[in-house]
């Protein structure tokens, strides 16, 4: 077992390992490196969107620099693919579950409760069919030179962090649906 894997990482650490073990689909992920991941991959995703949508507001949507943006955003998205799905496939593993337990998420409306249930549950305390214990140690400031890993963010760091991810995701789901009906009920002679 990769010695670092014993410690609770910051964003940017768990961004890197994300992206550093993008095909490794056994081993384990700790809860917070599997959020912290997901937290920065939303908000970069969701970032670039937020941009394309300002660009589109300011110079409507005939602009180039909106095309390229969410050109952007679907690269990005076809990057954060693997990664993503492996690092998912991991943390199943912390919890003692299969990989495949993601195929969950294809059984509507259960499915992807049933699957969060299991992304949001505390890992095993033990050694189980996956590996290790992961992420149990907190990274000090201290520690930081030595490890030569940022230290693990307070529980106020992840909550505005987790704020930041929520509501980008919120904005951008409610600038689509409001255009979209906006347009729905224009074709239909209502406005």
């Amino acid at each position: 077992m990769n010695q670092n894997m014993i410690y609770d990482v910051s964003y940017m650490d768990a961004l890197k390992r994300g992206f550093k073990q993008y095909v490794t689909f056994s081993g384990r992920a700790s809860r917070s490196e599997f959020w912290r991941f997901m937290v920065c991959r939303e908000i970069i995703l969701d970032g670039l969107a937020g941009f394309g949508l300002i660009v589109d507001m300011v110079l409507g949507n005939t602009s180039a620099a909106s095309d390229y943006a969410m050109v952007l955003l679907v690269i990005l998205q076809l990057v954060f693919f693997l990664p993503s799905l492996a690092i998912t496939c991991r943390r199943l593993h912390d919890v003692g579950k299969s990989g495949l337990t993601f195929l969950l998420v294809f059984i509507p409306i259960v499915g992807i409760f049933v699957l969060l249930s299991n992304l949001v549950k505390k890992g095993d305390v033990s050694m189980n069919v996956y590996g290790g214990k992961t992420g149990y140690t907190c990274v000090t400031p201290v520690m930081e030179q030595q490890l030569g890993l940022e230290h693990t963010p307070t529980v106020r760091e992840d909550i505005l962090m987790g704020a930041v991810a929520i509501i980008l995701y919120v904005w951008i789901f409610t600038q689509q649906f409001v255009e979209s009906a906006w347009v729905s009920f224009n074709a239909r002679g209502m406005f």
